[in-house]
């Protein structure tokens, strides 16, 4: 057997979880390391728990998940069982049914975590068709959160954008404090989709004042095609500007260029198009 296909399937077999989500304990020993490892695991679950923990807790779930089948986006029909196969789903995977908007009808939300260095949270919801099958609706990878109160979803464009011609740990540095972070934005599931929860006339103007204190910073040089935070932070502001304001692109390249009036400007907007561009083939709203 190829060795590249034996240690996929290693690492299918250590990371594959059962679809009923049963909380799976095991005892450690080694002193100090265990203690430490301990530690490390409650601080993961205590970041996590307003993520997604909060919100499948309690949830219904089936006896057989294999017996309940999915419509997937491409059409393909596969049961629940293999489509957690198939994804290769790790430990902090969960699955729920839940009526997200209210109207009756019960949505699957299936979330999964990809792992690795700047990993990505991965929700699938589904829309239940009858008591067997329930088909595909909407998707969104990256940072996310879900509330389990309003049902709503936290989306970062730190994924995303991380890497806007800097590193991924580089922020803005504003000395006139006037700068307040901002890379989120709100999601609702609505009719059968998500869409942008609008936000309020506060933040509307602080993520003007944003883009003011990035204007007036004034043109930073790069060096290895890489700043010190602060062509993301321009791109990080219009990507919540554009998906407040019905992610019209003409009015975002407006914006986009009333504020970033620097030489660089079509190298600068022609990247923050395509990225947000490639990024709706994974995220749909």
């Amino acid at each position: 057997m190829p060795l590249k296909v034996l240690c996929c399937l290693l690492l299918v077999s250590f990371f594959l979880i059962d679809c009923n989500n049963a909380d799976k304990t095991s005892a450690s020993a080694g002193g100090d390391s265990a203690e430490a490892e301990k530690d490390s695991v409650v601080s993961e679950e205590f970041a996590y728990a307003n993520c997604y923990e909060n919100f499948f807790k309690g949830l219904p779930k089936w006896k057989d998940s294999a017996a309940v089948s999915l419509q997937l986006q491409s059409g393909q029909r596969v049961t629940v069982a293999q489509f957690f196969t198939d994804e290769f789903m790790g430990p902090s995977s969960r699955y729920g049914e839940k009526d997200l908007d209210g109207d009756g009808t019960t949505e699957l939300v299936i979330y999964n975590n990809t792992g690795g260095a700047h990993c990505c949270d991965d929700y699938t919801v589904f829309q239940k068709n009858n008591d067997k099958e329930y088909g595909f609706k909407a998707h969104l990878a990256g940072s996310i959160c879900i509330d389990a109160v309003t049902n709503h979803f936290t989306f970062s464009f730190n994924e995303m954008l991380g890497y806007f011609f800097g590193c991924y740990a580089c922020g803005f540095d504003d000395s006139t404090s006037a700068f307040r972070t901002m890379r989120e934005i709100e999601l609702k599931y609505n009719g059968g989709k998500l869409e942008p929860v609008p936000y309020d006339a506060a933040a509307e103007k602080q993520n003007i004042t944003n883009l003011e204190a990035l204007q007036k910073h004034g043109f930073e040089k790069m060096e290895d095609m890489m700043d010190n935070g602060w062509r993301k932070e321009f791109a990080m502001n219009a990507a919540v500007w554009h998906y407040n304001h019905g992610k019209e692109w003409a009015a975002t390249e407006k914006l986009f260029r009333q504020y970033y009036t620097f030489p660089d400007i079509e190298k600068i907007w022609t990247e923050f198009h395509t990225l947000l561009s490639e990024a709706s083939k994974d995220n749909t709203f």
